[in-house]
C-alpha cells in the first residue's frame, strides 16, 4: 500500500476564506496587524532567550505607507523569517509558525494560531510580495518572497540590503507590499485603511502609524485608559475613561463631547485572572429592551476579535457596551469568536460579578442615583433580579406595580401584612379591579414583563402569601340577598338567566359596592379566548372557519360567565321589581353588553347591533 500526500487548491482555498470564512474583506488589515504583533511578540520572545537586554532601539512599531486607492506597505519590526521559515511556513496551508515544534502548541503571547491568515490578502490582491530579514542572525539577507493565487510562489535574495525595502538596511523584520486588484480600490484608501486601523488595533500596545505623502499619523494611544497610572484620582480617571468609551462607540462624523454627555450613564471597570481578562462595561444612558443585542469591542491581545459579546458578556447586561481586552482567551479559526470553556466561563462569571457589586454598591451608598438608574433600566434589571440573589432583594423593593391601591413598590408590598393577590392579565384586572377598589382590597395587575416572576420570587423569599384572583373566593366581596331579596327577585333572576343563556352567561343576584354600579361581569380565560374567537370568525375569511372552530371545539363546553347584578342599585330594585318579561329581556341586554364594553371584551354575535336597537326601544317606550 503506498501513501501519497495531500495536494491543496489554492485558488479554492481563497475562495473558502473569502465566502465562508471571513466576513468580508476588511480582514486582511486584521490579519497584516496580527501577523505584525505576532512578530514583534516572537521577536521580544527571541531577545529574551538570547539574553538580549537592551532592545529598547528596537520596541515594536508597525508602519502602513499608503498609495491612494493603488498600494499598501505594511511593515513591521519584528522577528523576520529566514528562507527555511519561508518555505515551512508560507509555502504549507496551516503550518503557522507560533506553533512549537515540540509539542505543536501555539505560545499563549500570539494571536495567529492557524497559519491562513495572510491568504486573506488574496482578497484584495492578485500577488502578496513580502521582504523580510530575521534577526536570528546579523548578517541576515534580505529575502524577497512573492505569492500568487495560483499556488506558485518564488524567492529572491536581495543581499544584506534591499533598494526596494530600504526599511531593511537598518533594522531587521518584514514588509507587506500589496497591489489594489481591480473592483478593490477601495480597500487602499486612506480613510478606509485608517478606520479599520482604528476598528481593529486601537488597543495595540504599541504605535501604530499610518503615512501618506510624507504625512506621519498615530493612530491608538498604546496603552489601555483602564490601567493607565497617570491619573491623578479615580475621578479624574473615570473621565478619561467616559472619553475614551465614547471615541470608541461614537458613530462617524458625531461630537464626541456631546456624545459623551448623552451616551453613558457610567462605565465599569473589571479585571479576571481567568483568561487575563480586563476592560470597562459602559452603562448607557437611554432605556434598552431586554432582548437588545449591543455592540461591544471584544479584543484578543490588544487586536479587536469581534463586535459580539455572547458567552462572554453577562445576556442580561443589555444596558452595558464593553470594550474587553482578553490576554489568554482561545479563538476560533475565523477569529471571529472564542472557544467556550471552562476558563470563558470563568471570565464571564468574573465581569458579572463586578456588574453584580458595581449596581449592589449603587444602590447601598448612592441611592438617588440608583433611582435615576434603575428608572431608565427598570426592565433590564428586573430580569438580572430573578438570576441573582444578591441583588433580588434590592432591585425588587424598587420595583413597581399596578394595583387598586395605585403604584406600589415591591417593598410596599412585601411590608403590607396580607396577602398578595394578582390578576394574571390586563382583561381579569379590568374586571376585578372596580370591585375590589370598592371594599379597599388590593388586586395587582401581572401582566406586565417579570411583574408575575418578581411577585412570586418575593412571596418566596419573604414568605408571603401569593395567591392568583381565580384562587380567592371572589363571591367572598359579595353578600348574599337575605330571604326575602331572594324571593321577590327569584322571577327576575330565572327572566335573566333565559335571556343570558344564549351569550353563554348567567346571572346571579348579590349585593356588593359600588352601589352606583349595576352589574359586574366575571369571566374565566377558557370562556374569554372563546369570545375572542368568536369575534375572530365573524371577520374571517371561510378558509379559517373550520380552523377556528376546531380551536373553539377544543375549548369544550365547561366554561363559565357570570353577569352579577347590584342589588343595592336603584336601577336593579326597579328592573327586578318589573313584571313584563320583554323589558326586563331589553334591559339586560343593555346591562350585559355595556358590561363588556367597560371591560374591553370583545363583541360578536352582533352583539353591538343588539345594543343600538335595544336602546332605540327604550327610548320608543319613554316617549309613548
Amino acid at each position: 500500500m503506498e501513501d501519497f500526500r495531500f495536494k491543496v487548491n489554492l485558488g479554492g482555498m481563497i475562495e473558502i476564506l473569502s465566502d465562508h470564512l471571513y466576513s468580508s474583506p476588511n480582514v486582511y488589515i486584521r490579519e497584516l496587524l496580527q501577523n505584525g504583533v505576532d512578530a514583534i511578540s516572537a521577536k521580544k520572545n527571541f531577545e529574551k532567550e538570547e539574553g538580549i537586554t537592551d532592545n529598547t532601539a528596537n520596541s515594536g512599531c508597525i508602519t502602513l505607507d499608503i498609495e491612494e486607492g493603488k498600494k499598501l506597505v505594511f511593515t513591521d519590526n519584528g522577528l523576520g523569517l529566514t528562507e527555511a521559515e519561508i518555505h515551512q511556513f508560507l509555502a504549507i496551508i496551516g503550518e503557522s509558525s507560533k506553533r512549537n515544534l515540540t509539542d505543536g502548541r501555539i505560545q499563549t503571547d500570539y494571536i495567529g494560531r492557524f497559519g491562513i491568515g495572510l491568504l486573506s490578502c488574496f482578497m484584495v490582491s492578485d500577488e502578496i510580495r513580502m521582504y523580510t530579514k530575521s534577526c536570528k542572525a546579523e548578517d541576515a539577507d534580505v529575502l524577497e518572497w512573492r505569492g500568487k493565487p495560483d499556488g506558485t510562489y518564488n524567492i529572491i535574495c536581495h543581499g544584506k540590503s534591499c533598494d526596494k525595502a530600504a526599511f531593511f538596511n537598518t533594522s531587521p523584520g518584514t514588509q507587506v507590499v500589496l497591489f489594489a486588484k481591480p473592483g478593490q480600490e477601495d480597500y487602499f484608501t486612506r480613510e478606509t485603511i485608517k478606520n479599520l486601523v482604528i476598528y481593529y488595533g486601537m488597543l495595540l500596545p504599541f504605535p501604530v502609524i499610518i503615512r501618506q505623502e510624507g504625512k506621519e499619523e498615530q493612530i491608538n494611544p498604546v496603552y489601555l485608559p483602564w490601567e493607565s497610572n497617570t491619573s491623578e484620582s479615580r475621578e479624574t480617571n473615570k473621565n478619561e475613561l467616559m472619553l475614551f468609551g465614547n471615541m470608541m462607540f461614537a458613530e462617524p462624523g458625531e461630537d464626541i463631547n456631546e456624545n459623551m454627555r448623552q451616551q453613558f450613564f457610567d462605565c465599569v471597570p473589571f479585571h479576571s485572572e481567568e483568561g487575563n481578562v480586563s476592560g470597562v462595561a459602559y452603562i448607557v444612558n437611554y432605556a434598552v429592551q431586554p432582548s437588545a443585542k449591543n455592540g461591544h469591542r471584544i479584543y484578543l491581545k490588544n487586536m479587536l476579535l469581534t463586535e459580539k459579546g455572547e458567552n462572554l458578556i453577562p445576556d442580561w447586561a443589555v444596558f452595558t457596551k464593553c470594550i474587553v481586552n482578553a490576554m489568554d482567551l482561545r479563538p476560533t479559526a475565523s477569529r471571529e469568536g472564542f472557544y467556550i470553556d471552562d476558563v470563558l466561563l470563568k471570565a464571564r462569571d468574573s465581569i458579572e460579578d463586578s456588574l453584580i457589586v458595581y449596581i449592589k454598591d449603587m444602590a447601598e451608598t448612592k441611592p438617588e442615583v440608583f433611582d435615576r438608574f434603575f428608572s431608565i433600566h427598570r426592565l433590564s434589571l428586573m430580569s438580572l433580579a430573578l438570576v441573582s440573589p444578591k441583588l433580588f432583594p434590592i432591585i425588587a423593593d424598587q420595583c413597581e406595580f399596578e394595583t387598586t391601591r395605585g403604584t406600589c413598590t415591591g417593598y410596599a408590598l412585601r411590608t403590607n401584612n396580607e396577602p398578595l393577590i394578582y390578576a394574571p392579565t390586563e382583561s381579569k384586572y379590568k374586571q376585578l379591579s372596580q370591585l375590589f377598589f370598592a371594599q379597599d382590597k388590593m388586586l395587582i395587575n401581572v401582566s406586565y414583563v417579570y411583574s408575575y416572576e418578581i411577585l412570586k420570587q418575593l412571596g418566596e423569599m419573604y414568605d408571603i402569601e401569593v395567591m392568583a384572583v381565580e384562587d380567592w373566593n371572589i363571591e367572598g366581596l359579595m353578600k348574599d340577598l337575605s330571604p326575602d331579596g331572594q324571593d321577590e327577585t327569584f322571577d327576575f333572576i330565572n327572566v335573566a338567566d333565559r335571556v343570558l343563556k344564549q351569550y353563554d352567561c348567567r346571572a346571579e343576584i348579590k349585593n356588593f359596592p359600588p352601589a352606583n354600579q349595576p352589574v359586574f361581569y366575571l369571566i374565566d380565560e377558557k370562556t374569554l379566548f372563546k369570545r375572542q374567537i368568536a369575534a375572530a370568525r365573524a371577520t374571517a375569511d371561510s378558509m379559517f372557519y373550520n380552523m377556528l372552530d376546531a380551536f373553539a371545539e377544543d375549548i369544550g363546553d365547561d366554561t363559565a360567565a357570570i353577569l352579577y347584578f347590584n342589588y343595592e342599585n336603584p336601577l336593579v330594585k326597579r328592573l327586578a321589581g318589573q313584571e313584563n318579561e320583554a323589558d326586563i329581556k331589553l334591559l339586560v341586554e343593555i346591562l350585559y353588553i355595556q358590561a363588556l364594553q367597560i371591560g374591553g371584551f370583545p363583541l360578536h354575535h352582533n352583539e353591538l347591533g343588539i345594543l343600538n336597537r335595544n336602546i332605540l326601544a327604550l327610548m320608543d317606550k319613554g316617549m309613548d
